[in-house]
């Protein structure tokens, strides 16, 4: 028996001119099955056509497949509001760079960033003015990092930037630049703007502690932040 893993090799390609061959054959215009013979060879042929064409529809849907698998793992790793990396997907990347930094020695620092008093802006301007203000202030993050660093929403009016090779000393202009680039901000939700300030965490990973470790250092370096005064940074001890 013939193998094969085309599905149009199954049906016999060479089935096809060996019928036309007995169709053709002037010996068999007497046989009183031709016209039977004829009949089933033009529905082998459709039948041939038939699944050659579910072959090829069969190929596109496994495309589509792909492609909404992908798209929906990307979903799933975006904040719907701000278009930010979302938690899940940065508490990987900081377990990637975890593992990287301590095969290879290589620092990366975290900054965690804090809205102050953002209930406030709830409470004066409305939610939605709110939710438009965390949209805003997420395009002021992408504005003060490099392309290889990661923004990211960390929840509700938290944000969390990842700065990989970058120790802690490097990361402060960073951290200077999100407050200065935020108090010069007029958030457009509201007429007139809005004006808020931030207060930063910022704390570089040490090799020898766990990455929950050093987000348990940064979130205390950021209360440190609030409780000085806000609109300022704290550098995790």
């Amino acid at each position: 028996m013939r193998k094969s893993s085309d599905a149009r090799d199954c049906l016999g390609s060479g089935d096809v001119e060996r019928f036309q061959k007995v169709i053709a054959d002037i010996h068999n215009a007497d046989n009183k099955l031709l016209e039977e013979f004829t009949h089933l060879s033009e529905c082998y042929n459709m039948m041939r056509m038939q699944v050659n064409k579910l072959s090829i529809e069969n190929e596109q849907l496994k495309t589509e497949l792909v492609n909404m698998v992908r798209s929906l793992d990307l979903a799933s790793r975006v904040d719907g509001m701000t278009g930010l990396a979302n938690r899940r997907d940065i508490m990987e990347k900081i377990d990637r760079e975890a593992t990287r930094s301590q095969r290879h020695q290589r620092p990366f620092t975290i900054l965690l960033i804090n809205v102050d008093e953002f209930k406030k802006v709830n409470d004066t301007y409305t939610y939605y003015s709110g939710d438009d203000v965390l949209v805003e202030f997420a395009r002021v993050l992408r504005s003060c990092v490099r392309n290889e660093d990661i923004c990211a929403r960390w929840g509700g009016d938290e944000f969390l930037i990842l700065l990989p090779e970058t120790d802690s000393e490097n990361s402060l202009p960073v951290a200077n630049k999100v407050l200065e680039a935020t108090c010069m901000t007029e958030f457009k939700a509201n007429k007139p703007g809005i004006r808020i300030t931030v207060s930063i965490g910022v704390c570089e990973h040490k090799p020898s502690q766990t990455v929950q470790e050093t987000i348990s250092r940064v979130h205390q370096a950021l209360l440190l932040a609030k409780k000085g005064g806000r609109n300022r940074y704290i550098v995790a001890i």
